[in-house]
C-alpha cells in the first residue's frame, strides 16, 4: 500500500477516537441514539481540531446499518463506501470553489432526490463562510425546510463571516483547541503503534509548536520522523528551527543573577544557531507564562510539559517573585510589537534583555520591614557609663521642661570647687551689662542721621546716579525710570509721577520696584518704597471713571500681563 501521512492514516473513524472534543462527540452520540437529528449542523473552530472528521463520522453513523453506542460499525457497506469517499449519499462540497448562486441553485435541485441506500442524504459544505451573500440568501429557504431525508453539515474557521440568518437555522458546535498534553499523548500513541522511538520532551515540543491543532502536530511529527529514525528533542529543535528550552533556563538564570554579559552570550549563541529573533522572544514569553502559573498555583502539576522541564520550572519559579515575572512578560510583549518595526531586531532584543537583567528585583514591603526590625533588634546598645567615684550620691540633673531647650554643657572639674567673689550689697540683685562698643554706638547714630537728613532735594540731586546704578543691572528698567518725575518724599515712601501715555512704563516700574528699592537702600542707607502715580490734571476723576481702565477686572489683567490699552 502507498505511503500515507499520519494525519490521514490516523484520522479518527469513531466519535470515541476524536481527541479533545468530548463535549461535542457526547452530544452527537446522544442525539443519534435518541433520534433527535437536526436538519443542519454548524461546526466552527480553529484549523486542525477535527471539524471535517467529526462531520464524516456523523454522516457514517446516520446511515450505518448497525450503529453501536452512537458510533458507526465500520463493517456495513454504507460505512465502507463513506470511508473510501465513494458513497452517493454523502456529498462533500468545497465552499471556496462552489460559492456562487448557480452552485446553490443546482444544490437545491439535487436535494429533492432520495438517498440510494440508507436513510439520509448528507451534504458537507467545508469552509462555508466563503459562500457569497447571494448564495447564502438562495440557500435560506432550503435550509429552513429541507426534505426529511436531507441533513446539512457546515464547517468553517470564520464563523463571524456567516450571516445570522444562517446561524439561526443551524445547531452550532464550537470546537476548541486541543491541549498540549493531549496532543503529546496522542503522538506518543502513534509512535508506539508505528514502532518509532521518541523522547517525552520531543513530543511536548511538537505539541507546543502545533498551538492546539492536532493535524499540525501530526505533520510536524512526520517531518521529524523523516529526519531520523528517533524523534529526540535535539532532532525537533534542529529540524523545526526551535530554541532549546535549556537555553531559556540559562537566560532566566543569568537575568535573575543580574549578569548582562551572560545574557549577551546566550543571545549570540541562539542567533549563531540560526534561530529567528521573533521565535526566540515567543519561546521566552511562553516559559515566563509557565513560571507565572507555577508561582501562582503553588506547583507545576498543571503544566503541560515534560517531567524534566516541569522540575526545572518549579526550581526557577521558587527563586523568582510574581512581580518580576509580570514585569518581564510585559516588557517582552511590548518588545514583540517593536521587533516587527525595528531595523535591527537583534539589538532591540539585546537592549531589552540587558535592561531586565540590570533591573533590581522586587522586595515585599512586609519582608523589608521585618528585616529592618531584625537589624534593629540585633544592633548592640551602648552600655551605660558607671558613675564617677565620690559622686554616687549626686542626682541626675532634671530634664528641661521645654523639649527644645538643650542642657547646659558640663562645667570642667577645675572650676567646680571655685566660688565666685562676693558682690557689693548694692549690686547683689543685679548685674550690669557690658558697655557698648564704639561701632555699636556709631551705627545707630549714623543710620538715624541719614534717615533724618534725607530729603526730596537730595534724592533729586542724586537721582541720575540711582538711575545709572539701575541701568547696570536692568537697562530697560532704567529707561522707564528716566520718564518719571519725582513728586515728593513722605517718610519712607518716594512718589514718582508718570504721564497718562506712560502707563506701560509705570507698570514696569511697579513690577520691578523691589530691584530699585534694593539699589536705593544701598545708596541712601535706608529702605525707600516707590509709589508710581499718574500726573494730576491730565485726566480728571469723572473721565477716569468712564475709562475702561477703571474696571478692576481689566486693571488686574493689565497688571498681570504688563499690558496697556491701545
Amino acid at each position: 500500500m502507498a505511503y500515507q501521512v499520519t494525519a490521514r492514516k490516523w484520522r479518527p473513524r469513531q466519535f470515541d477516537e476524536v481527541v479533545g472534543q468530548e463535549h461535542i462527540t457526547a452530544t452527537l452520540k446522544s442525539a443519534v441514539h435518541s433520534g433527535r437529528i437536526a436538519q443542519c449542523y454548524l461546526f466552527c473552530g480553529p484549523r486542525g481540531v477535527g471539524k471535517t472528521t467529526t462531520a464524516r463520522i456523523l454522516a457514517k453513523v446516520l446511515n450505518c446499518a448497525n450503529p453501536r453506542d452512537g458510533n458507526p460499525c465500520e463493517a456495513c457497506d454504507s460505512c465502507k463506501s463513506i470511508a473510501t469517499s465513494t458513497s452517493m449519499n454523502v456529498l462533500e462540497i468545497d465552499g471556496a470553489s462552489n460559492n456562487s448562486v448557480d452552485d446553490v441553485r443546482e444544490l437545491r435541485e439535487v436535494v429533492r432526490y432520495a438517498a440510494t441506500e440508507g436513510v439520509y442524504k448528507i451534504y458537507i459544505i467545508d469552509e462555508v463562510h466563503m459562500l457569497s451573500t447571494a448564495a447564502f440568501n438562495a440557500l435560506l429557504k432550503t435550509l429552513e425546510e429541507p426534505p426529511e431525508h436531507v441533513v446539512f453539515i457546515f464547517a468553517t474557521t470564520e464563523v463571524q463571516s456567516v450571516p445570522d440568518t444562517i446561524l439561526s437555522r443551524c445547531q452550532r458546535f464550537n470546537f476548541r483547541r486541543i491541549s498540549t498534553g493531549q496532543i503529546a499523548a496522542h503522538l506518543g500513541m502513534i509512535a508506539q503503534a508505528e514502532g518509532i522511538a521518541v523522547e517525552e520532551g520531543a513530543l511536548h515540543l511538537l505539541a507546543s509548536r502545533a498551538d492546539g491543532a492536532l493535524r499540525d502536530a501530526e505533520s510536524l511529527f512526520d517531518q521529524v520522523v523523516s529526519f531520523g529514525s528517533e524523534v529526540s528533542q535535539q532532532a525537533v529543535v534542529q529540524v523545526l528551527g526551535l530554541v532549546d528550552r535549556g537555553l531559556y533556563f540559562e537566560l532566566l538564570d543569568a537575568m535573575r543573577e543580574a549578569a548582562p554579559a551572560r545574557v549577551l552570550d546566550i543571545v549570540a549563541r541562539a542567533v549563531d544557531e540560526g534561530v529567528d529573533i521573533e521565535e526566540f522572544v515567543y519561546g521566552l514569553v511562553e516559559l515566563l507564562r509557565h513560571l507565572l502559573f507555577a508561582k501562582i498555583q503553588g506547583g507545576t502539576d498543571e503544566l503541560d510539559m515534560a517531567e524534566d522541564a516541569r522540575r526545572r520550572c518549579g526550581e526557577l519559579a521558587a527563586a523568582m517573585e510574581v512581580e518580576d515575572l509580570l514585569r518581564m512578560m510585559q516588557s517582552l510583549l511590548d518588545l514583540e510589537a517593536d521587533i516587527k518595526r525595528s531595523v535591527q531586531p537583534r539589538f532591540r532584543v539585546e537592549i531589552a534583555l540587558v535592561h531586565l537583567a540590570l533591573m533590581g528585583r522586587s522586595v515585599d514591603v512586609g519582608e523589608l520591614l521585618r528585616r529592618l526590625q531584625s537589624l534593629e533588634g540585633a544592633a548592640p546598645r551602648p552600655a551605660a557609663s558607671p558613675p564617677p567615684r565620690g559622686r554616687s550620691e549626686q542626682a541626675a540633673p532634671p530634664a528641661p521642661s521645654n523639649p527644645t531647650e538643650q542642657p547646659a554643657p558640663p562645667v570642667p572639674s577645675s572650676f567646680k570647687e571655685q566660688t565666685a567673689p562676693p558682690l557689693p550689697n548694692d549690686y547683689s540683685e543685679q548685674v550690669a551689662p557690658p558697655p557698648p562698643t564704639q561701632q555699636q554706638v556709631a551705627a545707630p547714630a549714623e543710620s538715624g542721621n541719614a534717615a533724618a537728613s534725607l530729603s526730596i532735594d537730595q534724592v533729586r540731586t542724586t537721582w541720575n546716579e540711582l538711575v545709572n546704578a539701575v541701568r547696570a543691572v536692568k537697562p530697560s528698567l532704567a529707561h522707564f525710570l528716566n520718564g518719571a518725575t519725582l513728586v515728593g518724599l513722605e517718610g519712607h515712601v518716594l512718589k514718582l509721577s508718570f504721564g497718562a501715555a506712560d502707563r506701560f512704563a509705570m507698570n514696569q516700574v511697579l513690577n520691578n520696584r523691589e530691584s530699585v528699592e534694593e539699589i536705593a537702600e544701598a545708596k541712601y542707607g535706608r529702605r525707600l518704597r516707590l509709589e508710581p502715580v499718574v500726573k494730576k490734571g491730565e485726566q480728571s476723576a469723572p473721565q477716569a471713571a468712564n475709562q475702561p481702565e477703571s474696571d478692576p477686572t481689566l486693571r488686574s489683567v493689565l497688571d498681570t500681563f504688563d499690558g496697556e490699552l491701545v
